[in-house]
């Protein structure tokens, strides 16, 4: 059977859904967004944090179980037939399948614990690892100091405000979500200039460019959108920590004219600035959703 969503995020089938953020946070630390196991690791993500997601997924990982079990069953050789018609003879060789193997022969069969395959979830887990440690050591040693080119004390007070940087920028991420991904077919003026505040000018100019399409949809279909952030991941930050990287689950409450309400669930990557002067403001440069981020 192939590996399967939890292998992947290295948990178990029966994992919280804490667990499993917490797993899909550890999996894209130091992962580039562009990264193809980046987007692999949030849409497994995606999958096994969304309840009705993850109910058909573990009936799909179910029924394959059977078919493979089915298939192995019907796979199982039947005994050889008894000749009845004859004695056996007493002075025949045994069987040479009965017969030990030499283990000097080289066309000997292999012992069965030598036969058996590691099983898919330790050897994915064991990539996954392997993969991280390599990503993290490269990106260390590409990091100001890491060559030695700073003493101890500026390289801790880098990791310090690095740090700090980190958890503001991620906050500030999560914090975006609802003012910045929420409307109202009704008040569709005051919600582009509320989440403008939020964002860097050329952005902004973005959003107010596809604002128009966006208000006739809204108005027509009388939608109403209320955004939250699920969980948030710092992906990157920047060595001076001016930019970050964050990737936030979010959950779109939904409300159409004739249709009964629903919720969207999706991840997005949040491209962040640090407002000019300021030490604590963060400003949205550039956003893309799971569908949309290549």
């Amino acid at each position: 059977m192939s590996a399967n969503l939890y292998d992947l995020l290295d948990v178990e089938e029966t994992a919280t859904e804490d667990e499993i953020r917490s797993a899909w946070k550890t999996a894209i630390a130091d992962l580039d967004p562009t990264e193809r196991r980046f987007r692999a690791y949030s849409d497994a993500a995606g999958v096994l944090l969304d309840p009705a997601k993850r109910a058909a997924y573990d009936a799909e990982l179910a029924a394959e179980r059977a078919a493979q079990a089915d298939a192995d069953d019907d796979a199982t050789p039947a005994p050889a037939p008894v000749d009845l018609t004859e004695p056996a003879d007493a002075t025949a060789p045994a069987d040479a399948a009965a017969t030990p193997a030499d283990p000097a022969d080289p066309a000997a069969p292999a012992a069965a614990d030598e036969r058996r395959a590691p099983g898919t979830t330790a050897l994915v887990a064991a990539g996954v690892a392997a993969v991280l440690a390599v990503v993290l050591a490269v990106w260390l040693a590409t990091q100001p100091g890491a060559r030695g080119d700073e003493s101890a004390k500026d390289r801790a007070e880098r990791n310090v405000r690095l740090e700090r940087a980190a958890l503001a920028a991620e906050a500030a991420a999560e914090q975006m979500v609802a003012p910045v991904l929420s409307y109202n077919h009704q008040t569709m003026a005051a919600d582009l200039e509320r989440l403008r505040g939020y964002m860097t000018d050329a952005m902004a100019a973005k959003q107010a460019a596809g604002w128009p399409d966006l208000t006739k949809e809204a108005e027509a279909q009388k939608i109403v959108v209320e955004a939250r952030a699920t969980g948030a991941a710092l992906t990157r930050v920047d060595p001076g920590g001016r930019r970050a990287t964050v990737v936030v689950f979010i959950d779109q409450n939904v409300a159409k004219d004739g249709q009964d309400p629903f919720v969207l669930r999706m991840w997005a990557t949040f491209s962040l600035v640090r407002a000019s002067g300021s030490e604590s403001r963060w400003l949205l440069d550039d956003l893309c959703t799971d569908d949309s981020c290549q």
